[in-house]
């Protein structure tokens, strides 16, 4: 007999998601982004927010996916727009 995880899938979605918002929002934000501090101070954010259930990481993996959506999303309007 299968069981499904649904409540799994659905945090994984919702990880994509914010994944996929945080690319379109990178690539329609002009601003110069200070790598370092943005990774630092989303880490620190992932971790207070806490974790999904099910997951082993103890930070938020959504925001962690929304961030580096947000950073690859300005990496690509940083090679695209010169």
């Amino acid at each position: 007999m299968l069981v499904f995880p649904v409540i799994t899938f659905n945090t994984i979605f919702l990880s994509l998601i914010g994944a996929f918002v945080g690319v379109l929002l990178g690539i329609k934000i002009n601003a110069k982004l200070n790598l370092l501090f943005y990774v630092v101070v989303g880490v620190g954010v992932a971790y207070l927010l806490g974790a999904f259930p099910y997951y082993e990481l103890p930070m938020s993996f959504s925001f962690l996916l929304s961030l580096g959506g947000l950073l690859i999303g300005a990496l690509i309007n940083r090679i695209f727009k010169k």
